[in-house]
This record gives C-alpha cells, sequence and structure tokens, in this order.
C-alpha cells in the first residue's frame, strides 16, 4: 500500500476515535431516546378484575405477536377470580359489583352454543319454553351431579335473567346479600329475581319449578307496576 493511501486511512481512523469520544463526553448529535411503545395493561391489582377492566385492557406487542407472559398473568387470574369454585365458564360476583357483562356472555354463548340454535333462542319470552325443556332433560340424566356445580344450569339461568333484562326497561344484572354473590336481576320496582336460582331449582325440583312461570308472572309484576 502506497504512503498516501495509509495516510488516508491513519486520518479516518483518528476522526472516527474523534467522533465516538465527544458522544462519550456529550457533545454531538446524541442518540434518539429510546420510547417504551408498550401500552400499559390498565389491570388494577388491588381490587377483583370487572366488566370495564377488561374492556380497557391492552396488550404490547412482540416480534409474532402478544407477550405470552402478560396474556398468561392475565388468564390465571381471571380463572382465579371469576371461577373460583364454581363449575367453568360461570362468573363470579363475591366482593364486587355483579359481572353483568360476563353474565351475559355466558347466556349468549348458551344460546349460540344450544342444538336449538340462536333463531330460537332469542331471547323472546316465548323462547323460555326450550329453556324448561333443556332443564328437564338435563335433569333425568343418569349420574346427574347438583344443580350448583353444572355450568350448563348456570348458563340456562343466565339467559332466563337476560330474557327479563330485555324485556323490561331499567331492568338490570346485580346482587344482593341475600343471594349469597349469585347474580340476580334488579327490577326498576325494586324487587330482585334470581333466575340462576331458579333454573337449579327447576333442575333439582320437578315441573312445579316451572321456569316458564316464573318469567310470566316477573313480567307481569313489572308491568302492573307500570
Amino acid at each position: 500500500m502506497s504512503h498516501p493511501m495509509m495516510w488516508v486511512f491513519a486520518v479516518l481512523i483518528v476522526l472516527a476515535m474523534g467522533g465516538v469520544a465527544l458522544l462519550a463526553a456529550g457533545r454531538g448529535e446524541p442518540m434518539a431516546p429510546a420510547y417504551d411503545d408498550r401500552p400499559d395493561a390498565l389491570v388494577p391489582a388491588n381490587r377483583p378484575l370487572g366488566p370495564d377492566d377488561l374492556r380497557r385492557v391492552r396488550f404490547s406487542l412482540a416480534l409474532r405477536g402478544y407477550r405470552m407472559s402478560e396474556v398468561d398473568e392475565l388468564l390465571t387470574r381471571l380463572a382465579r377470580e371469576l371461577e373460583g369454585d364454581r363449575p367453568v365458564g360461570v362468573p363470579r360476583a363475591e366482593g364486587g359489583p355483579a359481572p353483568a357483562a360476563l353474565v351475559r356472555v355466558l347466556a349468549e354463548s348458551w344460546a349460540g352454543e344450544h342444538p336449538a340454535g340462536s333463531d330460537i333462542l332469542d331471547f323472546s319470552a316465548e323462547s323460555v319454553d326450550q329453556v324448561e325443556s333443556s332443564l328437564d332433560q338435563w335433569s333425568r340424566r343418569a349420574g346427574r351431579g347438583p344443580a350448583a356445580d353444572d355450568a350448563d344450569v348456570w348458563a340456562a339461568g343466565s339467559y332466563l335473567g337476560e330474557v327479563l333484562v330485555r324485556a323490561v326497561p331499567g331492568a338490570r344484572w346485580s346482587q344482593h346479600p341475600a343471594y349469597d354473590g349469585t347474580p340476580v336481576v334488579a327490577m326498576p320496582s325494586g324487587r330482585f329475581a334470581n333466575p340462576i336460582g331458579k333454573a337449579m331449582e327447576r333442575y333439582d325440583g320437578d315441573e312445579g319449578d316451572s321456569v316458564i312461570v316464573f318469567v310470566d308472572a316477573a313480567l307481569a309484576a313489572e308491568q302492573g307496576t307500570r
């Protein structure tokens, strides 16, 4: 290599080392500050989760999707807080407001997956006939367990409650100490209807515990107060 070329490379090396020194000393154009683009999960750690918390939750994206550790942590917590000692898929209301959104999802999922289909289970008062028939069939199953341990019974009761909520303006899912944390429907008249409890009675009892009569009576009582 010729002497002129050696000097050129020497000058370039010196310039490069000088640039590094300037940056280390805090001079020159610094690198852009790091920005954490991961959104806050917005999941409270000091109280039970509620429907609004689930609507606001956001997960940060990794190279191939969500960070699995965040997803797993949230799912584990949901399983612990919402299932508790109840059947899988049954919301838990103890310690906070009745999980209206979760009860509604449970009812809608059951109606959509039922063999009768959503055309029949359309949350009308007439569709309660199908719920009565289902509870009657389940009650005759060999080796069946208690109603409180059957997720289908909880879902059927949630469906009955949704029929009331959608038919009566101002009716809403709530809870009351008298019902041991089970979600109930608060009527505008101040009455409380316990459709999940009624579904359990029908499952454990007989036709005398008709859910059709229960829904008709609840609707008639509210119409009489208008």
